[in-house]
């Protein structure tokens, strides 16, 4: 969703106002089109977000804290070398465009002070920023545009540049009163009156094409003054900036009230455009960043959960085969028993079985390099080799199992994380695993994500709480719980673990099934028709030394059949 060139005109006052005669403290790229400029001032200090990610590109203010790549970009290099403690002098809006020019003054490599100049160009999928000299050259920019690309208007280090092309329409701000009735009727005229004045005026967007036809009510007199009075509101930057939310979700922004958008649209004023616009999009970037960070750890964990499914199939195989190691010990017996009739260099005998009842024929292949006895020492040596091999076989799958169970609950947290707060606290958790390895050689410890379990109430009244991600499933289970309280879990499946807390009363039947149905809604058993929930004592559930977070093992439990809760 762009941002329209008025609410543009209302930014770039309110920044006018707050950051001049700021200077740049840090600069930062946390994502690849994004910029973040610390700026400071005897009134405060700001972080400048600059966004130019695709339709939604965006400039505002922020409080918020981000994670910077270990090595910043060739671009972030670039904006520190020439901007770092550079002092801003002005905010402008060049020719009404959708773009901001930041107008900075530096201390070159010689020490003497020049221009530099930050031009954010948002103007949809083309969104760019672009970093200038004193004169007008480009130094760089975050998305370079070649003469292919644009043939008219490419943006490259060292060319000059350029504003970009404007469509030949009538400007608002230059609209007389005799102007704006003779555009209402050419409208009024039309089957798409909107569309219409969208294509004749310039500043007008969409939106607001829509909001001044609803207004003029298909009326010339009224439709002229509504255009009229939008120019003056131009003119004189009366604004109020207004959110748009439809049901719980940010459906728009403007920067004034909106009212064809109908009854279920409530329009929220704000205080200013900074705030408006980070409230808008911060939602919509939390869960950017949330999927892109989820889909990743995702990724690689479903490429564990493939190697350890693969490493089960072939060690469960080997334990079959040694299994049937018997099979080779008899086979030497055999040889040793029957050597005197065994020729050298024979590849196939038969041989009597005397540890048959009936005494049968067998037929045994050798290896005819080798000498009977040495035949039957290879057997007894590959035979002691399985026996040696199925007890270690047998650790091997239950660890594997285990590891498995606890892959598989990560990426339960992941698909139910919320935010992404949620996914950053199981990120941590592999990086303290060993399944994800930090950049930084020696990576700092941080403080364990804030304990906030998913909360519920009972049908009587009970406390319930629901962990999130392993470590919170352990910090519920093993510390928060008290002995008497009830623990539940999803049986043999990975899940949340849910406790109900009793507080010296015995729970009723539907405070246990409501707790089961919370913990089948949050386990692999969501999409079941009916889940069976194990639950018991808090006190008869324990954690094995050396255990992974969230694994448990439990005794005297019973079993529920539940209809998982949807939340």
């Amino acid at each position: 969703m762009s941002m329209d060139a008025i609410t543009i005109d209302g930014l770039c006052r309110q920044l006018q106002q707050e950051l001049s005669d700021s200077r740049v403290d840090k600069i930062f790229m946390p994502r690849r089109e994004e910029v973040i400029l610390s700026l400071r001032s005897r009134r405060g200090a700001w972080k400048l977000v600059i966004s130019c990610s695709g339709a939604g590109g965006r400039v505002y203010l922020t409080g918020e804290k981000t994670e910077n790549p270990d090595a910043p970009p060739m671009f972030c290099m670039l904006l520190r070398k020439h901007l770092t403690a550079a002092r801003l002098l002005e905010v402008s809006q060049p020719e009404h465009e959708r773009m901001l020019l930041f107008r900075f003054s530096a201390y070159d490599d010689f020490g003497e002070l020049s221009e530099k100049s930050l031009v954010v160009e948002l103007t949809g999928r083309r969104n760019n920023l672009i970093l200038l000299s004193g004169d007008g050259t480009i130094l760089g920019c975050l998305k370079k545009v070649d003469s292919e690309m644009s043939p008219q208007r490419p943006i490259l280090p060292g060319l000059r540049y350029r504003m970009p092309p404007r469509p030949v329409r009538r400007s608002l701000l230059a609209l007389t009163e005799e102007e704006a009735r003779a555009l209402a009727k050419k409208a009024l005229s039309q089957e798409e009156g909107a569309k219409a004045l969208t294509g004749e005026l310039d500043l007008v967007s969409p939106l607001i094409a829509r909001e001044l036809w609803h207004r003029g009510g298909g009326r010339e007199e009224a439709l002229a003054a509504e255009i009229m009075d939008l120019s003056r509101r131009v003119q004189e930057g009366d604004y109020q900036p207004t959110l748009l939310r439809r049901g719980e979700e940010y459906v728009d922004f403007s920067f004034m009230p909106m009212s064809h958008l109908g009854e279920d649209t409530q329009n929220l004023p704000q205080e200013g455009f900074s705030q408006m616009i980070e409230r808008f999009y911060g939602e919509r970037a939390s869960e950017e960043r949330r999927k892109s960070v989820s889909s990743a750890l995702e990724k690689r964990m479903a490429n564990q959960e493939s190697r350890l499914v693969r490493k089960l199939a072939n060690q469960r195989n080997d334990l079959l085969r040694a299994e049937k190691r018997e099979d080779l010990k008899r086979r030497a017996d055999l040889i040793m028993a029957n050597i005197h009739m065994i020729p050298q260099g024979a590849e196939k005998v038969t041989v009597t079985d005397y540890f048959s009842p009936d005494l049968p024929q067998v037929e045994l292949e050798l290896d005819g390099d080798k000498t009977p006895q040495q035949n039957a020492q290879a057997l007894f040596k590959e035979y002691t080799r399985m026996k040696n091999a199925q007890q270690a076989l047998e650790e091997q799958i239950v660890q594997g199992e285990q590891e498995l169970e606890y892959v598989q609950s990560v990426q339960l947290a992941l698909q139910q994380a919320r935010d992404i707060k949620e996914v950053n606290a199981i990120r941590e958790e592999l990086l303290e695993s060993g399944y994800l390895r930090s950049k930084e050689k020696h990576p700092k410890k941080k403080k364990p994500a804030a304990f906030q379990p998913r909360e519920y109430t009972s049908p009587s009244g009970l406390r319930i709480l629901c962990g999130r991600n392993n470590r919170e499933n352990d910090q519920l289970t093993l510390r928060t719980a008290g002995k008497n309280d009830l623990w539940f879990h999803s049986q043999k499946a990975p899940g949340s673990h849910v406790i109900l807390f009793t507080q010296g009363q015995t729970p009723t039947g539907e405070d246990l099934e409501y707790a089961a149905r919370i913990a089948a809604g949050h386990s692999r058993l969501a999409k079941q028709s009916l889940a069976p929930i194990d639950y018991a004592l808090a006190r008869h559930v324990k954690k094995p030394a050396g255990a992974k977070p969230g694994m448990v093992i439990y005794t005297d439990y019973k079993t529920l059949f539940v209809r998982p809760l949807d939340d």
